[in-house]
């Protein structure tokens, strides 16, 4: 999960750096791309268990 997530947050920041945000900007796009990520991830598999 946490290596998804982090492949995630790399490309949403790259991503937002290139589309014209600065670095500060760009690196909170992909921390909450990243905590969005864990959290979809995380109910996914809290419902495939049922």
């Amino acid at each position: 999960m946490a290596l998804t997530a982090g492949l995630v947050s790399v490309l949403a920041g790259v991503l937002s750096h290139a589309a014209g945000n600065n670095v500060p900007g760009a690196v909170l796009t992909g921390g909450a791309a990243f905590a969005g990520t864990v959290g979809l991830l995380l109910a996914v598999a809290h419902y495939a268990k049922s």
